[in-house]
């Protein structure tokens, strides 16, 4: 019993590492290029090296660790021409939900819609971390996709962590415009209160591709050894 205690314990602690190294990366407290070993793991963690090991082999597996054989370790690059696309398959899903949504005629997704903008604006009258901006911009887009039974879309959207999310922390660490990302948000519920469908594809392309606005010379610049480098 005394061993298979430790060992659970063992296993506990190894999630609860992979979890904080997991959030860590993908808010960017971990930069892209930041080497990373299993020794560091131990010392940083206080973990022994077996669940240091399986720590860093998960990490591998989602994505965010890449392994150089008989080298090094660090977090992944960033990848600008998957950001690209999947910003190009975020537009053409989100005008269509949007637009099934609005058809709907339904009340009270315009209250949730307005809701949401209520809760961003009293956020951005106090302190908060760019993490609580992201999530509340996060729901705010997830709302759309429940209220036409698209969840599990909007799941598969959200486990593109590896390079996207890691995208948009940049921008809204680099850049802060959180008032902008705000107002577009009011722009879109203005334009689904209205009924104005003609205007979702140039709102939706306007908002999800303002991250890459933003950063503009950044991203080939002060930041370009976070991305993996373009060779074309």
């Amino acid at each position: 019993m005394k061993d298979r205690n430790s060992m659970f314990k063992l296993n506990t602690m190894g999630d609860d590492v992979y979890e904080e190294m997991k959030k860590d990366i993908l808010n960017l407290h971990m930069k892209p290029g930041t080497p990373v070993t299993e020794q560091g793991i131990c010392e940083k963690y206080g973990i022994s090296r077996t669940p240091s090991r399986h720590v860093l082999q998960r990490l591998r597996d989602d994505g965010l660790i890449h392994s150089i054989p008989y080298k090094a370790s660090f977090v992944s690059l960033l990848d600008f021409e998957k950001i690209e696309q999947i910003i190009f398959m975020r537009c053409a899903i989100e005008e269509k939900v949007m637009k099934e949504a609005m058809n709907k005629k339904n009340e009270r997704f315009l209250k949730e819609l307005k809701r949401s903008l209520r809760d961003q604006e009293d956020l951005l009258s106090e302190e908060f971390t760019p993490e609580e901006f992201y999530a509340m911009d996060a729901e705010f887009h997830a709302i759309w996709f429940r209220f036409t039974g698209k969840e599990f879309v909007w799941e598969e959207i959200e486990r593109m962590l590896v390079h996207y999310k890691r995208f948009r922390m940049l921008d809204i660490v680099v850049v802060k415009d959180f008032q902008t990302i705000y107002e577009e948000h009011v722009e879109l519920v203005q334009i689904i209160e209205e009924g104005k469908e003609e205007l979702v594809e140039k709102k939706i392309a306007k908002h999800l591709y303002g991250g890459i606005n933003r950063l503009g010379d950044k991203i080939h610049g002060e930041y370009k050894e976070y991305f993996i480098e373009d060779n074309t």
